[in-house]
């Protein structure tokens, strides 16, 4: 997809079909639209009031779709099971994915509440615009907060030590995330580093010998190393503390937001690393 294009989501309901025309006529220029539908809702059983809800939001998605279809919009229907957040996540991710540079919004004025709650927590991963109708009104925009995590993990490095922090998280997740002490994961990350930036060569300094297999022009030093650490502590994608068996050794794992950050933002073209956690996701 090229820069511009312009990616709606939004959370399959009733009237959906109602709000869509109205943000039609708010957010011109929509070049995607994807609706999120609950594949089986959660906890409900089959009866007449949950059927003829279903039945009324098929017509309304119906219509959504007629209408992208007499303005050229691309349509797709997603569906979400339980449990809704990793769904939700993993459908989003894959959307953003297919459109890393798009605009999103989100119109959450339908729809289930753990979809539409599931959708409004990940918009600012994707610095995405939501908008929901209130008391009959016309869908208004909701504040969401800035987030610059996308930036950051502009840095592929970034990416790496996600990757290798997720990597060595046991499955399935225990209660408590066991830490990495630094010494392991600087050795696991130092093959993949890649320099950002051009080292100027130092008149009369020591030319270093690599062993076999090592990449001299990626040279991964200590020190960068713990400052790529420190920037994800302080954005609270990772999480440091003293390592358990020598407590004069720092240790890191990774935290919720780290997780959520990597699904959204890695490439799954840096590395193999990468990819193998991308598509175990």
């Amino acid at each position: 997809m090229q820069p511009g294009n312009h990616v709606h989501v939004i959370s399959a309901g009733e009237s959906v079909q109602t709000s869509f025309a109205a943000l039609l006529r708010t957010l011109p220029g929509i070049t995607r639209v994807c609706v999120i539908a609950s594949g089986e809702p959660c906890g409900t059983v089959s009866n007449p009031e949950t059927e003829k809800q279903r039945t009324a939001t098929l017509g309304a998605v119906g219509e959504v779709k007629s209408i992208c279809g007499s303005l050229s919009i691309p349509y797709s229907r997603e569906l979400v099971f339980c449990p809704t957040i990793p769904s939700v996540r993993t459908v989003l991710a894959k959307i953003r994915r297919e459109n890393p540079r798009a605009r999103f919004t989100f119109d959450l004025s339908g729809g289930p509440k753990p979809v539409c709650m599931a959708l409004f927590a990940f918009a600012p991963w994707l610095g995405g615009e939501v908008y929901a109708s209130f008391d009959g009104k016309g869908p208004l925009q909701l504040a969401q907060p800035d987030r610059d995590i996308q930036e950051m993990l502009g840095n592929v490095n970034y990416q790496t030590i996600l990757a290798i922090l997720l990597r060595n998280r046991p499955v399935p997740v225990p209660a408590e995330v066991p830490f990495i002490p630094r010494s392991y994961l600087f050795k696991q990350v130092w093959p993949y580093y890649i320099r950002q930036r051009a080292r100027k060569p130092v008149p009369g300094a020591p030319v270093v010998r690599y062993k076999r297999g090592q990449k001299p022009a990626n040279e991964l030093s200590e020190a960068t190393f713990s400052w790529f650490m420190k920037n994800l502590v302080s954005a609270g994608l990772a999480e440091e503390s003293r390592d358990r068996r020598s407590r004069r050794e720092t240790a890191y794992r990774i935290t919720g937001n780290g997780e959520m950050a990597f699904r959204f933002f890695a490439d799954p073209a840096v590395n193999s690393i990468i990819r193998q956690m991308q598509e175990g996701s």
